[in-house]
């Protein structure tokens, strides 16, 4: 049984449900979180929602953002961490540029939060929040007074790997949602989530005189040390024509707080070092894309 039918079902429903969300487990789980004295269970709640955000848009990643947004403020500290490292992750690979702005601000804001680990996190974060938000309004407009970067890369996510032994069966998918997110942030990138029929691909890129390439990968690695888990994952970049030109490796590191993870919370800290590592992984490939 899912999480958030579990907590629907042990915490029971009242008040109003949240208008904004269209899916009815975002619903459940925002009420769980706004209205449970529990604090696991709130702790719960943002990482289930966290789980849903990666296949959500529009109304319903506005309603996890939002809701996620005000436990910054609740007055136990592990929510906070957990609110705060869930809003990086999502911030890195859901989120557009118009909505960092006020995101950096909050989290911002925890720079002097009474929790040493929540200072940490933020502190440790905020730097490449403020590159991806660069990033994106670059990739998106290239200042207020230029025209958005024109298309040069013709990206293909092809087939994807787990080598992890992590006994995790979303985690290719996952990884597949991650990089094509990472690689529409990428000025000149135009990212494709199916590789097209080799002659209506070579059609394509000299129709519109574009350069074509194919990503191969995996998860090599998902590694559990104390408080922190570390990902690893690589990119094999292939030409149009199926040729290894360069492979490239991304790590990532994610943790809840100190000391050592419950069983409870592996699967969410899984997920942001996987979500780090697609990233590191892509900012690579930018690199050496404007190397060419």
């Amino acid at each position: 049984m899912a999480l958030w039918t579990v907590l629907v079902l042990s915490l029971g429903l009242s008040g109003a449900a949240p208008a904004f969300a269209v899916d009815e487990r975002i619903t459940y789980l925002i009420e769980t979180l706004e209205e449970s004295l529990n604090y696991r269970v709130r702790v719960q709640s943002i990482e289930s929602l966290d789980q849903i955000a990666v296949t959500s848009s529009g109304e319903d990643l506005k309603a996890i953002v939002d809701a996620i947004t005000k436990t910054l403020d609740d007055t136990n500290a592990l929510v906070r961490y957990t609110a705060a490292s869930t809003l990086v992750g999502l911030a890195r690979s859901s989120l557009h540029a118009t909505d960092l702005p006020p995101l950096i601000q909050k989290l911002e804001g925890l720079g002097e939060d009474a929790d040493g680990d929540v200072r940490q996190l933020v502190t440790d974060s905020l730097p490449s929040l403020r590159s991806r938000l660069d990033q994106l309004q670059s990739a998106t407009s290239g200042g207020s007074s230029t025209a958005p970067q024109p298309t040069q890369w013709y990206v293909a996510v092809g087939s994807l790997g787990d080598s992890s032994n992590s006994g995790r069966d979303d985690l290719i998918e996952l990884t597949r949602q991650y990089m094509i997110a990472e690689l529409g942030g990428v000025g000149g990138v135009e990212a494709h989530g199916e590789i097209p029929e080799t002659d209506a691909f070579h059609d394509e890129l000299e129709r519109r005189n574009l350069s074509g390439f194919v990503l191969q990968g995996s998860v090599v690695s998902l590694i559990r040390a104390g408080s922190a888990i570390s990902a690893v994952v690589s990119i094999l970049v292939l030409d149009q024509d199926q040729n290894l030109r360069v492979m490239l490796r991304g790590n990532g590191n994610a943790q809840r707080r100190s000391g050592s993870l419950s069983d409870a919370e592996v699967p969410a800290v899984q997920t942001d070092a996987l979500r780090a590592a697609v990233h590191a992984a892509v900012v690579s490939l930018a690199g050496y894309l404007r190397g060419l």
